[in-house]
């Protein structure tokens, strides 16, 4: 736990205005995670995987640091690379099985994203290994946005917006968890509340602030936010 919050530090670094200090913080991500520390991996997987601190863009190299953090131990890397797994997706084999069990395991240690994600899969369902059931979804949803994930805040507060999962349509109480995802910067919570603006849902229609909301979801990468920007012009 110590060394992940010297990569956050570190991190930090990198943003930096003075490219030297930007690149030697990066140097001493690398050294950390070529020596074996689960957390520099991941974190450099984030370095390549957004071009960020000095490094370029690298989608192969991404995708090595993720797997060797997952490989060591790291919950977040395990996660991501399970949600791959279950599709064949970003160049890992598809691994049902294999995938499933490392979020249930995950979850089961209480790790917000595996979490979430297993309330995404009791959403849709998963052939031959689990059936649709949106009272288990919620469920895991509540579970994730309660120990601050911020997907998971959004997936909840939608839960209550549209009435799913056993629980009556809500939308203070979706407004609620969507502000909480907004409070950690998520891009889908700005986008959901746009969309209630929009409609007037438990606020008065504004399309102005919908549009605000769409707008500022968009520079912080929302594509969903973008679509719904579009059509409104």
């Amino acid at each position: 736990m110590k060394k992940f919050f010297i990569a956050c530090l570190i991190g930090l670094s990198v943003m930096a205005t003075d490219i030297t200090a930007a690149g030697d913080s990066v140097d001493l991500i690398i050294n950390a995670a070529e020596s074996g520390d689960a957390e520099s991996q991941y974190f450099l997987a984030k370095l390549y995987g957004t071009g960020a601190g000095d490094l370029e863009k690298d989608k192969g190299k991404a995708l090595y640091w993720l797997k060797k953090a997952s490989d060591a131990g790291n919950l977040d890397a395990q996660c991501e690379v399970a949600v791959y797994s279950l599709h064949g997706k970003e160049g890992h084999p598809a691994d049902k099985a294999k995938a499933y069990a490392m979020l249930q395991e995950n979850a089961r240690q209480k790790h917000p994203a595996s979490m979430r994600e297993m309330g995404r899969l009791f959403d849709r369902g998963l052939a031959g290994f689990v059936t649709q059931d949106e009272r288990q979804a919620f469920n895991w949803f509540l579970q994730a946005a309660e120990a601050d994930d911020s997907l998971g805040a959004v997936y909840l507060g939608y839960y209550y917006e549209m009435g799913k999962g056993g629980v009556k349509q809500d939308y203070a109480k979706a407004m609620t968890w969507y502000q909480k995802g907004v409070s950690q910067l998520e891009p889908a919570a700005m986008n959901n509340i746009g969309v209630m603006y929009y409609y007037g849902k438990g606020v008065a229609r504004d399309i102005k602030e919908a549009e605000r909301w769409w707008q500022m979801a968009v520079k912080f990468g929302s594509q969903d936010a973008q679509r719904n920007l579009d059509a409104l012009h």
